[in-house]
């Protein structure tokens, strides 16, 4: 289990995974006291710590295999998610653990998160996350009352607040990229002689590859 003490790193392992082959998933959400006793249970019943080439030995074979990732819940101090990621191979076999479990055939969600696959600017399509309909669906609402307020600073603070928490995966930019950009259209058909208080929606920061980080490997 890759145990991760930050969200970022988290979900491009998932993220990771799931290109992989991974695509079937079940989540739970449990303490942080709980996770060695998960991991040992997982690794003995599911084979979550099996080397590389272990694991692609089973795959040739048409068996299933698993991986597991764990980071902390947002803004729930004291608790983590976890996530238990298998092969295709998981929803069709007919004995043992991996048949007894109700695998997650739609496509993964972690935190506030899920994974899609969208057109980038260059017009292919890429594999990446999105922030969940809910809550970028409250994010907007909010971005919104605050510009009617007027008020340079809360819209400052809130907008630049989200190019620093979020993950700058490209499918969340373009998410929030849209969304400033509407805000800014408000602000400027509200407020036509003051400049918009938020980051230009064309310059947000970018995630660029993987990188590895966890606080715990086996």
């Amino acid at each position: 289990m890759k145990i991760h003490d930050d969200l970022t790193p988290a979900l491009q392992s998932i993220l990771l995974h799931f290109t992989r082959g991974y695509t079937r998933w079940i989540s739970i959400k449990t303490e942080p006291e709980k996770l060695k006793a998960l991991d040992e249970k997982w690794a003995e019943v599911y084979g979550t710590r099996l080397a590389a080439y272990q694991r692609q030995d089973k795959k040739q074979k048409g068996l299933p295999t698993a991986v597991a990732v764990a980071a902390p819940v947002i803004g729930a101090p004291g608790e983590v998610e976890v996530i238990l990621m298998a092969t295709e191979f998981a929803s069709s076999i007919e004995v043992g653990p991996f048949s007894r479990e109700k695998w997650n055939t739609k496509l993964p969600e972690f935190s506030k998160f899920v994974i899609v696959h969208e057109p980038r600017e260059r017009g292919d399509y890429a594999w990446t996350w999105r922030i969940q309909s809910r809550d970028m669906g409250l994010l907007e609402q909010h971005l919104t009352a605050l510009v009617k307020t007027g008020d340079p600073s809360k819209v400052a603070l809130e907008s630049h607040h989200w190019t620093r928490f979020y993950p700058m995966f490209g499918g969340v930019r373009r998410q929030l990229r849209k969304a400033l950009k509407s805000g800014q259209k408000l602000w400027g058909a509200l407020f036509k002689e003051r400049a918009w208080p938020g980051p230009d929606p064309d310059t947000l920061p970018m995630m660029v590859g993987f990188r590895k980080a966890g606080i715990n490997k086996k």
